[in-house]
């Protein structure tokens, strides 16, 4: 394994370990402040008690997820100095702008976390959340911005084999962030809805406790309902993204979907094994037409 595999294998690793605390990040801090609104327009001590248990569970995710993100910010300088030399001050106004919509976060949800029952209005504290989720959201929108620029870069001039004459904002939104940022922030919503549905599917199951019964359903009930929501907006999502591949990066799209050759109407391929050599996909299921 030369030097660009490890960093590579590097790199891998701690992005698959910190997408699953930034999937959190975005979709907890929603889950919350809709158990909580419904709280108080039911008046309803049970989505009261949703709020506060997902909210302190979310915390524990937080601390976890800034540990993941430092040592990604350290790997660009690190592993990828010749990009982060090259193209750093590009994309620096994102990165800058995502440790400040964190802190943002960060701020608000340790007010929110403890400020129950200090006002005298719910409403007040409810409106807390609200800067919770934007930190959340608006973190995703800049990182995927950097995402999005090293797919279309933008905002910039090559001469010499230098970046010149740099727009950042030219360069943040770029012509797929706003299909990635999203897909996203959709994905996120849906799977944390799913997530703890299943929590509370698995804890409507092994209750033993006919007083907590009735607040599992509620759970289960709220997160498959947003979770269907949820699960609307990622389909189309993911059909736009689909289709700005296949104008703006076809090779990209015929890498994911196994196909080496161009052609209409398309075999959408389920499954199987690829062999790269023979360029040959065993074992597959292939729906005719599906893909194109």
């Amino acid at each position: 394994m030369d030097s660009v595999e490890l960093a590579r294998f590097l790199t891998a690793i701690t992005l698959a370990v910190h997408i699953i605390f930034a999937t959190i990040g975005v979709g907890v801090p929603v889950m919350f402040a809709v158990a909580e609104l419904l709280g108080i327009k039911k008046n309803d001590p049970s989505y009261t008690a949703m709020a506060k248990r997902w909210s302190k569970g979310y915390t524990i995710t937080v601390a976890v997820g800034v540990v993941t993100g430092t040592i990604i910010g350290l790997q660009l300088s690190l592993l990828w100095p010749t990009f982060m030399q090259m193209g750093g001050h590009v994309i620096a106004l994102p990165l800058f702008m995502e440790t400040f919509a964190f802190f943002f976060e960060a701020i608000f949800l340790s007010i929110y976390l403890y400020t129950w029952d200090r006002f005298k209005g719910k409403w007040t504290h409810f409106l807390i959340s609200i800067p919770v989720i934007l930190g959340g959201s608006f973190s995703a929108f800049f990182i995927t911005a950097v995402n999005s620029f090293m797919n279309t870069p933008a905002g910039f001039e090559m001469k010499n084999g230098k970046m010149v004459n740099v727009q950042p904002l030219v360069a943040m939104f770029n012509d797929s962030f706003l299909i990635r940022s999203f897909h996203v922030v959709a994905t996120a919503l849906m799977t944390m809805a799913f997530v703890l549905a299943a929590i509370a599917a698995f804890k409507l199951l092994r209750n033993k406790f006919k007083k907590d019964t009735e607040y599992h359903k509620k759970a289960l009930k709220l997160t498959m309902i947003l979770g269907v929501i949820f699960t609307l907006g990622s389909m189309l999502a993911g059909d736009m993204s689909a289709k700005f591949l296949h104008q703006e990066q076809p090779e990209k799209l015929a890498a994911y979907e196994w196909h080496f050759d161009t052609e209409s109407n398309a075999d959408l391929v389920l499954f199987g094994f690829l062999d790269e050599k023979t360029q040959e996909v065993s074992g597959a299921v292939k729906i005719p037409g599906i893909l194109s």
